[in-house]
């Protein structure tokens, strides 16, 4: 750092800041029902940079956490989020064609989700008798389920959770704040033990 000073304070600031984020991250993914596998919540972390001008804090995630932060729009909807600013944006990402459906039989079986029993039906012959189908009271199988889900997914895409921006932007002005106060103290502890050498 320049002219030597240490920044103890503020870093150590950093570091709670970091965690709380995190710790409210994860707390939006569990409430959202984004947290099944643990995985992504697993995932989430920061990490400190020292540059030549200070400290950088970063926030880091599994590849796919952006989609999840940000939303996927469908081909016949916009999905939004919520930025680091607080204001509500498009999303960015949009989805092309249809994700597939072997990913979305996973996610299926980890939420334990069963498709529901088929409706009596009936249909009519070339002599006008009705007749009933013997199909009622079967379960759809997870495979069209998925399928049926994946074009749903397809047409309105996913919501943003927002879990790192959110609480981000509820916490910047607060974050401003401190910081320049352990930044002041830094300062202050360094100018004591200047004049202690002196």
């Amino acid at each position: 750092m320049a002219f030597g000073l240490k920044y103890d304070s503020l870093e150590n600031y950093l570091k709670s800041y970091g965690k709380y984020i995190v710790r409210q991250a994860r707390g939006i993914l569990k409430k959202r029902g984004k947290n099944v596998t643990g995985k992504l919540s697993k995932s989430l972390r920061y990490d400190i940079v020292e540059t030549k001008d200070g400290y950088d804090i970063q926030f880091l995630a599994s590849k796919y956490a952006s989609f999840v932060n940000k939303g996927v729009s469908g081909t016949e909807g916009r999905r939004t989020y919520i930025d680091q600013d607080g204001k509500r944006k498009v999303s960015p990402f949009k989805f092309k064609k249809q994700p597939p459906s072997s990913v979305i039989e996973g996610w299926i079986k980890n939420r334990g989700i069963r498709g529901r029993k088929l409706q009596a039906s009936t249909y009519r012959l070339k002599d006008g008798t009705v007749k009933k189908r013997n199909d009622a009271g079967q379960f759809i199988t997870r495979k069209s389920l998925a399928f049926l889900i994946a074009r749903g997914i397809k047409r309105k895409g996913i919501p943003a959770a927002s879990f790192y921006t959110q609480p981000l932007s509820y916490s910047f002005n607060k974050f401003k704040k401190d910081m320049m106060q352990h930044f002041k103290t830094d300062i202050l502890n360094e100018i004591k033990t200047f004049k202690k050498w002196v």
